[in-house]
């Protein structure tokens, strides 16, 4: 029988064993402390109105504690209507699935663990400042700072030590390290050039290194031009002649 009856009513059958109700109406909401109504178990107010029409037991069998459950408001509707990722004025905010939201104004940031957050004391300004300085840094970085090259006395090519920049002239400290000592004997010196595409000896000319000695060390200094690659040109040794170094230049784009 009593499934029969909780078939009509589409509700499941009661716990046996269970005291106490799950669903009482009446003009008057129980007084706090009555026994008899299960936890969960729902009230309806007759002779209440908006916000004291609904009612439901968070308290005990033995000592009931029966709370409004008030229907929201349009304002508090509005407030719920938020699109999830997007912050909208007058509007909830709810994350999206990638627990973003698009845009956040606040007076006051504090980073960190729970309970143990720091204060960013920065203002926006000095932040949007460092910004800026970052993308400085970048821009330097992309512009190429610079490269080393080892140039033998076997060697006869043309090197390239940092590549050319689109669009940026580079302010170049070329320095050149001998690493063996520059003597013609009885062939003929290794030479080397160094400068830039179409002006091979812009920074050294080949003339430079004719007896140097190991542990020498040289300094230049030019303007290397947007879209040209920094280079060594070098011919090789001839005979029993000697000579070597290591050219290494820093560029950094002036513009």
């Amino acid at each position: 029988m009593i499934e029969r009856i909780c078939t009509l009513l589409k509700i499941q059958k009661p716990v046996p064993g269970s005291a106490g109700l799950l669903l009482a109406s009446g003009a008057t909401v129980p007084t706090s402390g009555t026994h008899g109504y299960q936890t969960g178990c729902i009230f309806q107010h007759t002779d209440g109105s908006t916000g004291t029409a609904f009612y439901v037991n968070e308290g005990t069998a033995s000592s009931c504690s029966f709370q409004a459950v008030a229907a929201l408001t349009a304002d508090q509707e509005a407030l719920l209507g938020a699109t999830a990722g997007t912050a909208t004025a007058s509007k909830a905010v709810i994350l999206n699935a990638a627990s973003h939201i698009d845009a956040v104004k606040t007076t006051a940031l504090s980073i960190g663990a729970s309970g143990s957050a720091t204060l960013v004391t920065a203002t926006a300004a000095q932040l949007n400042t460092l910004a800026g300085e970052s993308a400085g840094i970048a821009a330097v970085l992309a512009g190429g700072l610079g490269g080393s090259s080892a140039i033998a006395k076997t060697l006869a090519a043309t090197t390239t030590v940092v590549a050319a920049n689109a669009s940026k002239a580079r302010a170049c400290l070329v320095v050149v390290n001998v690493t063996e000592t520059y003597l013609v004997g009885t062939g003929t010196l290794p030479t080397v050039k160094i400068g830039e595409d179409d002006t091979i000896e812009k920074a050294m000319a080949a003339t430079v290194l004719t007896n140097q000695a190991a542990g020498t060390t040289l300094v230049y200094a030019f303007t290397n031009l947007a879209t040209k690659k920094i280079i060594v040109t070098s011919t090789a040794a001839v005979g029993n002649s000697t000579g070597g170094c290591v050219v290494t230049v820093i560029a950094i784009p002036t513009t």
